[in-house]
């Protein structure tokens, strides 16, 4: 038999190697086909998911929830306390009270009612405005609600079992969102009925530095923000809600150090160490977002002073 012989009977393919390659392709086939199933299956339970975390991070913002998953309520001394949920409302309870996620979603259904704010500070229901919402939920998640013409606010209802129109709000939650040190950050902040003071914030989404611009996401350094004004006060400690600075400032240091008992030092916090970038970001994100709602903090805060006066 010749070289050229041996060479051509060398690079013909055996049957052998046929059914090899044969298995291989099918067995890859095979393999994407069941990923594709998986994923299409997991895809509603992945979002139920995120779902459950946003409303749970939305009622820690709101003071309704804590960060160990119990139920908490303000109680005749105006001390937040555990609660527990009974026949649709929160009642005192224990640190054993766990909340069960129907229970979650049940206070979250009553409680926090999504709303839209138009540019002149008016509130108006999705059907008022004749917009979808599973839409417009999905249209601005990414880049943020209140660069939309109708910017998304959350209306904090009061812990009863029957809510009627007649009942006033306890607050509103905003959603907030940004850019950190190394991506986008997403959170809430919850302020109360005069428009001007801080309930409570979380950040819910970010990929900072873990032990440095993660701490953002962590109950010790959120707990700073409750009672902070977003309005800030001028030098004589009086507010101009028109034109006065609007956000939370996330400082390098200690409050107590860097601005003393400055009326600025109501709208600021403890900055965190090694993570001033990140820190500058969630304070550009509160400005940002506080200034296009600025029309509806500054007309609630006008209507809570006037029913004050009542």
């Amino acid at each position: 038999m010749s070289e050229q012989q041996l060479a051509n009977q060398e690079l013909k393919p055996t049957s052998n190697n046929l059914k090899t390659i044969l298995f291989m392709v099918v067995l890859s086939f095979t393999c994407a086909l069941i990923l594709s199933i998986l994923a299409s299956a997991l895809a509603n339970p992945k979002q139920v998911a995120r779902n459950l975390d946003r409303s749970k991070q939305m009622m820690i913002a709101a003071k309704i929830l804590d960060h160990n998953g119990h139920f908490i309520i303000e109680n005749d001394e105006g001390k937040i306390v555990p609660a527990k949920y009974q026949n649709g409302e929160l009642v005192p309870g224990n640190v054993n009270d766990m909340a069960t996620n129907q229970q979650l979603l049940d206070i979250y259904e009553k409680r926090l009612i999504p709303l839209l704010v138009d540019n002149k500070g008016e509130l108006k229901t999705f059907e008022e405005a004749k917009i979808d919402f599973a839409q417009y939920m999905e249209e601005y998640r990414k880049n943020g609600y209140y660069l939309a013409p109708y910017k998304l606010i959350y209306k904090i209802n009061p812990n009863k079992k029957e809510i009627t129109k007649e009942d006033k709000p306890t607050g509103y939650v905003i959603p907030v969102n940004g850019l950190g040190l190394w991506d986008a950050i997403y959170g809430y902040l919850a302020i109360k009925p005069d428009g001007d003071t801080v309930i409570g914030t979380t950040w819910y989404d970010q990929k900072e530095t873990p032990g440095l611009g993660a701490n953002i996401s962590e109950a010790y350094w959120q707990n700073y923000f409750p009672g902070k004004k977003i309005f800030q006060e001028n030098a004589s400690g009086q507010t101009n809600y028109k034109s006065a600075p609007v956000g939370i400032i996330v400082v390098k240091g200690k409050v107590d150090e860097v601005l003393g008992n400055s009326p600025k030092a109501k709208s600021a916090v403890d900055g965190m160490a090694g993570a001033t970038l990140t820190g500058n970001g969630v304070t550009d994100a509160y400005k940002n977002v506080l200034s296009a709602y600025r029309p509806f903090l500054i007309k609630i805060n006008q209507e809570n002073k006037a029913g004050d006066k009542e």
